[in-house]
């Protein structure tokens, strides 16, 4: 794309979006616990298939169908988000037991974060094909499961072609009853007015997912209050811990009073992801984001 071009992108996508956030219409909770989530993300560690090598004593194993109850059990938590990595496959068969495990606990499946290898905007239209397809399938999974959302990466190429290719995305998400979500995720929408023209374009059922961590220092408050009008849920991500279980990384209460501000009643997902290993237990992280987000939940 040219810088004629580019700029007149952004000068678009600077315009108001069509439509409000859902979650701005959502009645108040009782309990502030019913706007809380995790993330399978927080317990890579503990999943076989994301652990890093360089991790020797991880703690007892987790899957994803035991993760609705130790969510319930040890957080009372029952609004789950699960990792795309984390799947041990997307067949009928694994769905069915995954729903069950959701269903017993009582939890309730909030969105899955897509991270598998697609491009919706790669130059070659067969890789594009083959990205929609992979998205359109996992589309298919969220329903099985009964999943609130599913948020799928813009990642990088043409923005237009990325743009037609969520419009199909979100076609059959509405029509499967889900909410399309688009979070800063380290691809085009890191520019938060590229995000909001993503969202534009798309048009009704996509929302921004805006995560506090993605985003480096020097933007993270301006960009996230650009794309937190426009949300469905919030990403209450950390990042480093001390070991007295202090946050090192940003102020993570001026993210959660900037997304208080903006009229977000919606739910806060908790996620931690951290590029060196931290000491601390992810137990003790969550339950430190926990108190964190519960005061605004009230």
């Amino acid at each position: 794309m040219n810088r004629r071009l580019f700029n007149q992108v952004l000068s678009r996508a600077s315009l108001p979006l069509l439509f409000p956030s859902a979650t701005n219409f959502l009645p108040p909770d009782k309990n502030p616990m019913d706007r809380i989530g995790m993330s399978t993300v927080n317990f890579r560690n503990r999943f076989q298939n994301t652990r890093p090598e360089n991790i020797t004593n991880p703690g007892t194993d987790l899957t994803l169908k035991e993760i609705p109850g130790y969510f319930r059990d040890r957080f009372q938590l029952r609004n789950v988000e699960f990792w795309s990595k984390h799947f041990e496959s997307i067949d009928r068969s694994y769905l069915k037991e995954l729903k069950s495990a959701i269903k017993r606990s009582r939890s309730k499946l909030i969105n899955i974060q897509l991270d598998e290898s697609y491009q919706l905007g790669d130059p070659d239209p067969d890789k594009r094909r083959e990205s929609l397809a992979l998205v359109l399938r996992w589309v298919e999974a969220a329903k099985m499961l009964g999943s609130g959302a599913i948020r799928v990466n813009p990642g990088q190429g043409d923005l237009m072609e990325v743009i037609a290719a969520l419009k199909v995305v979100n076609r059959e998400a509405k029509r499967k009853g889900l909410i399309l979500m688009t979070e800063n995720h380290f691809g085009m929408e890191m520019d938060p007015d590229v995000h909001l023209k993503i969202v534009r374009e798309v048009g009704e059922n996509m929302y921004t997912l805006p995560d506090y961590g993605n985003y480096p220092d020097e933007v993270r408050y301006d960009a996230l209050k650009k794309i937190m009008p426009f949300a469905y849920q919030v990403s209450a991500k950390t990042i480093e811990f001390s070991n007295n279980v202090d946050h090192l990384s940003f102020d993570f209460e001026r993210c959660m009073q900037l997304a208080q501000n903006s009229g977000f009643k919606g739910i806060y997902s908790i996620e931690q992801w951290s590029p060196t290993p931290i000491k601390v237990s992810e137990e003790a992280m969550a339950d430190w984001m926990i108190e964190k987000v519960k005061p605004f939940c009230i």
